[in-house]
């Protein structure tokens, strides 16, 4: 398991709360940790594979995070139309992409995170098929 806290002394961050955005952006911090860290198990030599059916549960795993990776991108992106449409928000005319056009950078956030969550149904499909093709795979050493 692991523990996502937004300071060591702090309680870990649930999914019933309480939120903050610094438990938002832990959260999200959390996400690059473990893909990270399972980049480091996953290397080849170092043990963290012993099995075909270590390799389908992974992918299962991942199907299943991915899967729910949508929701929280489209709730982003419903947060900044709202805060935006109420006048809480704005493009910087400085340092925005946009030139200070709200409106601008709002739609290019929509259609990015549209894109995003279709491509994340296709990774979601084509990692159903890896883990598929794994399924049918077993080990021929004996322990």
């Amino acid at each position: 398991m692991i523990e996502i806290r937004t300071n060591d002394d702090d309680k870990p961050v649930t999914v019933n709360g309480p939120h903050s955005s610094e438990g938002t952006r832990a959260i999200a911090a959390g996400i690059d940790a473990a893909v990270r860290m399972l980049n480091y198990a996953t290397m080849p030599g170092n043990g963290g594979i012993v099995y075909p059916a270590t390799v389908y549960s992974v992918y299962g795993e991942l199907i299943a995070a991915l899967d729910k990776l949508p929701q929280a991108l489209n709730q982003m992106a419903t947060w900044v139309i709202e805060k935006a449409d109420a006048g809480a928000i704005r493009e910087h005319p400085d340092y925005g992409k946009h030139a200070g056009d709200t409106t601008a950078a709002v739609d290019e956030l929509v259609a990015a995170t549209g894109t995003a969550c279709a491509k994340a149904h296709e990774l979601v499909t084509v990692l159903g098929r890896a883990q598929s093709a794994a399924g049918g795979l077993e080990s021929v050493e004996r322990d």
